[in-house]
């Protein structure tokens, strides 16, 4: 108890610091940039971030001369401060800079460097940037950029939204921009030189086409593995790694290098897509993981529910909807954060050791990161250094060891399944084994049991009339042995059929004409049972006629042990289906579900068969004949009891179609005989 309390106070704490540090550092301040270039590999090479501010536009009829005008009291710094999130407004972003040259030999070499701006995320629609002198008081440049605008000749490849700044001479100025995109709605600005660009550029690109090139692999060998070993944990853990390596491409820039030229909205589909999915297959993962099913089916059933949904939002990514999921879905999956950690909680609670003290680490700390982040997208949160570095590292370090806890799962899933088969091989002998002992003492126990069943007759004709007790005594030692006899060939009858060592002998065999002889056949043998037959009678069957008689008997054997005195009834027709359909019916108690669901399986005896003789092979040994014909058995009880026993068997088309003709024929003949004979 005392661990148990311990953890909780741990994590409590964590989550506590988090917030109390990212409301800290959302009180900073911002300060007007001054770049003085000291030489020119310097220049202009940095973020603009800690000193743009913000202006919401609702009816979007604000221009770039009213947002260059306004006071700075009707902004609000981006940095540190709650973001705009997903919105539908046009979104205005300023910043001002002054631009020095010192006095040196190199300024005018300094003045005419390659100069860009570089922006991000690269996910967003439409950006509209322009540089307004304060000095002059007009604007000296303007362009259009962001992933909803086609490509061109002049377009910078890069893993950002890029343009080259024009030659600016020094004073004081103002960058202005507006923003409209289905996505959250952030802006980061930097002023790079061409050295910048290229070096950091190439580097990330590297970095970031071999993390989504290794996520996608590690994320296709799971969910490979998880089918191919049938572990739902894994299967879930390849499709979130997969999701992941999906929204890596949108995010780190590589779908605006490689997709937006061939066509602006992939660039949408895949960040956005790929967002959809992360947050239904890391539900489903976490839901499987932790065997949220056993501990409650309820709410197991509720986050399926909710993955479906998110799922379903990859559909909104390319249009103007995916502002509604950012905003409303993404806001609700907060609390579904929340009562994820909170059940993970609860869980390792309950089993405090094994891997669900692993999972809380690997999955609750994620959590509360990915909680962070969410909020920070959807404007419940200050956009700052921490909320935007928490995710990624939580995420990797998220990957990490779910890593190692699936290569544990696999290490354990893989041995386990070693070991099962072992054991079945060791069962495979013992069951061997067994047969071959039964084999041996059926054969063994046939010749003794036939001598004495022919010896006790030949004494009871010798006897003639010895008296009563000695008559009846000769007939318990006959009947005994006919018990015995019978239940050797069972149980030879049963290993035969396991083992697949037999042959049908087909026959093409009418079912009405068949079944009638079975019930005539049990009427000579005196067995105390009323049996009636209906059905039809052109129906014809390719079967095997000795084993499928012993399976019928089998089962009216049941019905006049377990059901004695009631009546059992018959009926025998086919379907369009191709199928012919054998229906035995008894009228008595029935049984329960339990019995109902195992009772075909060898030596099951149900939990009303105190007292009555058998070994449990009747039921299972009928089942095994009708597959060996292709058919199947299947058993309901009613309302009010009896058993209903159905067998299903192929019909013999041709001969069956023969009866039918012949029937008509017969029917036809018949008439024209008696309309003639009425003539006469």
């Amino acid at each position: 108890m005392q661990k148990k309390r311990s953890i909780f106070y741990i994590l409590i704490a964590v989550f506590y610091t988090v917030l109390f540090l990212t409301g800290s550092i959302a009180h900073a301040q911002g300060a007007r940039l001054t770049v003085t270039p000291p030489g020119k590999q310097a220049l202009f090479d940095m973020s603009l971030d800690p000193y743009i501010v913000r202006l919401n536009d609702p009816e979007r009829i604000l221009s770039f001369r009213e947002v260059v005008e306004r006071p700075a009291k009707d902004f609000v710094p981006v940095h540190n401060s709650i973001g705009a999130g997903y919105t539908r407004d046009a979104v205005w972003y300023r910043a001002e800079f002054e631009v020095e040259f010192p006095d040196t030999p190199e300024t005018a070499t300094s003045h005419n460097m390659r100069l860009f701006l570089e922006i991000s995320p690269p996910y967003l629609n439409r950006i509209d940037v322009a540089i307004f002198s304060i000095n002059a008081q007009k604007f000296v440049w303007r362009d259009l950029l962001g992933d909803a605008i086609k490509a061109t000749s002049d377009t910078i490849k890069s893993r950002y939204p890029t343009t080259r700044l024009p030659d600016l001479a020094p004073g004081k100025y103002s960058i202005v921009f507006r923003v409209e995109t289905t996505s959250t709605n952030t802006l980061s600005a930097s002023f790079r030189n061409d050295s910048t660009l290229m070096s950091k550029g190439g580097r990330a690109l590297i970095l970031s086409s071999i993390l989504v090139a290794a996520l996608t692999v590690i994320g296709g060998v799971y969910l490979v593995g998880g089918v191919l070993i049938r572990d739902i944990s894994l299967f879930w853990y390849g499709n979130y790694v997969l999701s992941v390596a999906i929204t890596c491409i949108g995010l780190s820039g590589l779908g605006l290098l490689l997709l937006q030229p061939l066509w602006p909205p992939l660039n949408d589909i895949v960040t956005g897509g790929g967002s959809a999915l992360s947050v239904a297959t890391s539900v489903m993962m976490w839901v499987t993981v932790i065997n949220l099913r056993q501990l409650n089916q309820r709410l197991y059933r509720a986050y399926c529910i909710y993955a479906g949904i998110a799922a379903s939002m990859v559909l909104t990514s390319p249009t103007s909807y995916y502002t509604e999921f950012g905003h409303y879905f993404l806001s609700f999956h907060l609390l579904v954060l929340v009562s994820m950690f909170i059940c993970l909680i609860y869980r390792v609670w309950l089993t405090p050791r094994g891997m669900h003290l692993f999972y809380l680490v690997a999955l609750g700390l994620p959590c509360i990161a990915a909680a962070l982040y969410v909020a920070s997208l959807v404007g419940a949160a200050p956009t700052n250094q921490l909320t935007r570095v928490v995710y990624p590292v939580a995420t990797i370090f998220h990957l990490i060891l779910m890593g190692i806890a699936m290569a544990y799962r696999t290490s354990y899933l893989e041995n386990s399944r070693i070991a099962a088969q072992s054991r079945r091989h060791r069962t495979r002998l013992l069951a061997e084994e067994q047969r071959e002992f039964i084999t041996m003492l059926g054969h063994e126990f046939r010749t003794p049991l036939a001598i004495i069943q022919r010896s006790a007759e030949l004494i009871s004709l010798h006897l003639g009339d010895a008296g009563e007790g000695i008559a009846d005594r000769m007939a318990r030692i006959r009947n005994h042995a006919g018990q015995l006899s019978g239940l050797v060939d069972v149980f030879l009858t049963k290993d035969t059929l396991d083992r697949g060592a037999f042959t049908l002998n087909r026959q093409t065999v009418n079912l009405f004409e068949f079944l009638a002889g079975i019930i005539g056949s049990v009427d000579q043998e005196g067995t105390q049972i009323d049996i009636t037959l209906h059905g039809d009678a052109d129906t014809s069957i390719n079967a095997d006629p000795t084993l499928l008689k012993l399976a019928i008997i089998n089962v009216i054997e049941n019905a006049r042990k377990y059901a004695p005195g009631s009546p059992v009834s018959i009926d025998c027709n086919h379907r369009g289906d191709g199928y012919a359909y054998i229906r035995l019916v008894d009228h008595g108690p029935g049984m329960n579900e339990e019995d109902l669901s195992q009772v075909s399986l060898a030596f099951y005896r149900g939990k009303t068969s105190d007292g009555t003789r058998g070994v449990g092979l009747g039921l299972h040994i009928a089942s095994r004949i009708l597959e060996a014909h292709n058919g199947a058995i299947t058993m309901s009880v009613a309302e009010k009891g009896g058993t209903t026993v159905i067998f299903k068997l192929p019909i013999d088309r041709e001969a069956t179609i023969y009866n039918i003709r012949h029937r008509n024929t017969q029917r036809i003949t018949s008439g024209r005989n008696a309309r003639k004979t009425g003539a006469d």
